[in-house]
């Protein structure tokens, strides 16, 4: 798993490799990828507030103020060109010590990492790929459409009609790009976007439990990776 901005220690990212780990049949690592330079927990709450429906904007300046005092420095030490090749070199030591299919999973700003371990380009020393297939919910800075155009190995969206970040603009853009990829790959299946009704970024890892409709939306994106990762470890083992 790449997590989202805060980071490999966030219990819900921890739980949630468990939950892949039981229904996937499957060893799930959550590497520290940041060097310990996440967002605190308290950002979350900040975050949340920010992005709520309705009250005075006035209201969320002290909310926003602390958000990007904490997401400028983060963004910065946690840069693609920076931790791409840490991310790379773990996957590679993975890939050439085994021979089982490797896939996976990205959330926030693990998800443009997770898209771009689908490309081409994302190889071992000896030109074996990274991984087989890759999952992300709610992916943020992706570059549209030229990130999802370069997908060459199986990929999966999950994406909310909320999410200030991949808003409906750009979910439309990948709608039209894997439409006309699985057209030419002859596989209907081989690139998969669903759009989670009223979910809003971050629903696959950060739901609040005490809330039902984020647990379920949660819940369902939950099922897709473990139903694409089932399925392509299948396919991959016929």
């Amino acid at each position: 798993m790449i997590p989202d901005a805060f980071g490999w220690e966030t219990p819900n990212n921890r739980l949630l490799c468990d939950v892949y780990a039981k229904r996937c049949s499957a060893t799930v690592y959550l590497p520290e990828f940041m060097n310990g330079y996440h967002l605190p927990m308290s950002v979350m709450g900040d975050m949340k507030e920010m992005t709520a429906e309705g009250g005075w904007m006035v209201g969320r300046i002290p909310s926003f103020m602390r958000v990007v005092y904490n997401m400028v420095p983060y963004l910065f030490r946690n840069r693609y060109t920076i931790t791409s090749p840490r991310i790379h070199a773990f996957i590679s030591s993975v890939r050439e010590s085994s021979s089982v299919p490797i896939f996976a999973a990205g959330f926030c700003w693990g998800g443009l990492h997770a898209v771009s371990l689908t490309h081409s380009t994302s190889v071992t020393s000896t030109g074996a790929p990274l991984v087989d297939a890759a999952f992300t919910a709610h992916p943020s800075n992706l570059t549209l459409p030229s990130d999802v155009e370069k997908a060459v190995k199986p990929l999966s969206i999950s994406s909310g009609t909320k999410d200030f970040v991949l808003d409906m603009k750009g979910v439309e853009s990948i709608k039209t790009v894997f439409a006309r990829k699985n057209g030419e790959e002859g596989d209907e299946r081989k690139f998969e976007l669903r759009v989670v009704e009223g979910a809003r970024h971050g629903f696959a890892v950060r739901g609040d439990p005490n809330d039902e409709e984020e647990l379920r939306q949660a819940q369902v994106a939950e099922d897709q990776a473990v139903e694409w990762f089932n399925r392509w470890s299948e396919e991959l083992r016929k």
